[in-house]
């Protein structure tokens, strides 16, 4: 069912029994992104204890770019999360999606949360497994440094988004990694998790070879936790082979560290060595292997 505004506690009380800290805080934090529009009760479906109205489990729709969308994973109490829950749930963020005329929406799940009735529920909504991922979660404070680099850098702010978005085209082609721009300056928005103007510039950033355009790194950091990710990073063909990859990483990380954040989680689909090779390179401590699933509108 849909999460109601009088729900709300409940719903921070079940995140904050399974993120660690308050639910007084986590439900500041919802309270916050209701206010800012970056949550919408709509997109969020969640079981309750009929006798106390206790959320049992949830599940929230978030978008990542103009027609894509993320359904997290599903999170219930031990003995809750039946096929029949969790399927009226996969149901009614779908029948959201279509709503939101939503083209394709992605969850990834562990390997061990999946169940029988778990990839039951998810098949019978639609959703069909489309590859896998390996995740990574490291203390910023763990990860190395950036030594001296081949590359120049530039912000968004000062190369322009028209230059970003064709280098981050370039860059998504033939990686399993890659990403739509076609929303023009507003999918690096979504990729960021707010619109590039009310961030730091270096959240966005262009590296050069020799003056060629030929890498580009988005930074996310949550400022409140300190949680971080790089969205995207990438190079374009022809300046892969060269051994830059690395560097690009470490520019990431580095910007990371001085934009204030302390846990560094990301991932790759597992079928990107070079990008597995790089996590592991850089002491990046693997959290979980996970199934992709997709739902096509």
């Amino acid at each position: 069912m849909l999460l109601q505004r009088s729900d709300l506690p409940a719903y921070a009380a079940h995140l904050a029994s399974r993120d660690g800290g308050s639910a007084a805080a986590v439900l500041k934090r919802l309270e916050r992104e209701l206010a800012d529009g970056a949550l919408c009760l709509l997109d969020v479906f969640v079981t309750l204890d009929p006798l106390d109205r206790r959320v049992t489990g949830a599940v929230r729709l978030v978008s990542v770019a103009e027609r894509v969308a993320i359904l997290t994973e599903w999170r219930g109490d031990e003995g809750s999360g039946t096929y029949e829950e969790l399927f009226a749930l996969f149901s009614e963020a779908t029948a959201r999606a279509i709503d939101r005329a939503i083209e394709e929406v992605i969850t990834r799940i562990e390997d061990r949360a999946i169940t029988p009735d778990y990839e039951r529920a998810l098949r019978c909504a639609g959703f069909r497994l489309t590859g896998r991922r390996i995740e990574y979660k490291t203390p910023v404070c763990r990860l190395p440094c950036a030594p001296p680099s081949r590359l120049t850098w530039r912000t968004m702010a000062d190369a322009g988004d028209e230059l970003v978005l064709n280098v981050l085209r370039e860059a998504s082609v033939e990686t399993p990694d890659g990403v739509d721009v076609e929303a023009g300056p507003g999918a690096i928005g979504q990729l960021l998790g707010r619109a590039y103007t009310t961030l730091d510039p270096r959240t966005a950033q262009i590296g050069s070879l020799d003056g060629d355009p030929i890498a580009v790194v988005l930074v996310r950091v949550d400022r409140h936790s300190g949680w971080s990710t790089l969205p995207f990073m990438g190079i374009v063909p022809e300046g892969r082979g060269l051994g830059l990859g690395r560097q690009v990483h470490l520019r990431g990380l580095e910007t990371i560290r001085a934009l204030g954040g302390t846990l560094y989680h990301d991932g790759t689909d597992e079928s990107n060595v070079a990008m597995v090779r790089l996590f592991e390179r850089h002491d990046c401590v693997k959290h979980s292997r996970m199934g992709a699933w997709r739902w096509p509108a």
